[in-house]
């Protein structure tokens, strides 16, 4: 019998720290992926240029703006996926208070409108990249079922995508499954962020000032993420439609994350200045994600912290 060629996937936002590691974690599980990307490759900053170049390894590059309703669509035909992963985001200045959230929807949301019934035509199933953002602030471990209150303008645009999302999927029976997604970390993520800036300032010997690290997150290594999202895929005849904290499940102390990063380096905790700087106005103290659904239902757990950091921050 003659072989069959591999299903299909499209991966958007291939130049976002996530879309380039989920583009390779699809092409190594056997899709044929089509990485998409909005601009002109020598239109990007290095960086993301560097995340391109690592999803072109396994997966072919597309230039599509999902704006365009017409060139949307002939991906679409073109491709005829059986797997469409919605990563594509608007992120600019996405911490700010006064993020155009309305703006985001346009790049996020709207586009589904058209995707759904093409998607639908050809059989494929969805996977949309949420966060942690849409439960907004509580005091103990997010569960999906939980209702959800934004407190950040980026977080209401999220989970406005995400309940777009939900009735498309009832309305034209597509699969789908929506991904909140905690705080990843791996090669490839922007250099401005806390972990990369003091991974450089303890190889470079030099202290960094901090806070007293006492707020508690659900840090994520890259490689476990990605491993979730093919999980998902794997679980789209269960049910039309469901929601899955993609997250540790384990609240870790910022502090203890930098002194066990401080170790996995062997360098001196005594550079990490805890203390020396006061917690951002209106920063939750927690922010964890029930993670019990993902490992009951997908079989996924992600890996002890100080591996994860050896394995995808440090190797």
């Amino acid at each position: 019998m003659p072989e069959q060629a591999p299903k299909r996937a499209v991966v958007t936002g291939a130049s976002s720290f996530v879309g380039a590691h989920l583009a390779t974690a699809f092409a190594a599980a056997g899709y044929d992926v089509a990485a998409t990307h909005t601009g002109a490759l020598d239109g990007y900053d290095e960086l993301r240029r560097a995340r391109l170049d690592h999803a072109s390894r396994c997966a072919r590059l597309v230039r599509n703006d999902l704006r365009d309703r017409e060139a949307t669509l002939a991906l679409v035909e073109a491709e005829r996926p059986a797997l469409w992963i919605h990563h594509v985001g608007y992120t600019t200045d996405y911490t700010r208070p006064d993020f155009d959230w309305l703006g985001a929807l346009e790049t996020t949301a709207r586009p589904l409108a058209w995707l759904y019934p093409a998607l639908k035509d050809c059989g494929a199933a969805v996977i949309v990249t949420g966060t942690d953002q849409e439960y907004g602030a509580s005091d103990h471990l997010n569960r999906e079922d939980d209702i959800c209150r934004p407190n950040t303008p980026y977080g209401l645009s999220k989970l406005a995508e995400g309940l777009a999302a939900r009735q498309l999927s009832r309305l034209h029976e597509v699969p789908t499954r929506l991904a909140r997604v905690y705080l990843p970390f791996g090669r490839l993520d922007n250099p401005r962020k806390l972990l990369p800036q003091i991974v450089q300032a303890l190889r470079a010997g030099e202290s960094m000032d901090l806070s007293a690290g006492e707020q508690r997150r659900d840090f994520l290594g890259i490689a476990d993420l990605c491993a979730a999202y093919v999980a998902l895929a794997g679980d789209m005849n269960r049910t039309l439609f469901d929601v899955f904290n993609m997250s540790s499940g384990e609240p870790t102390r910022l502090r203890t994350l930098l002194e066990t990063l401080c170790d996995e380096m062997g360098a001196d905790r005594g550079l990490l200045k805890f203390g020396a700087l006061p917690m951002r106005p209106g920063e939750p103290p927690l922010s964890c994600g029930d993670a019990s659904k993902a490992r009951d239902l997908l079989g996924w757990q992600a890996r002890p912290l100080g591996r994860a950091i050896a394995e995808d921050l440090l190797s």
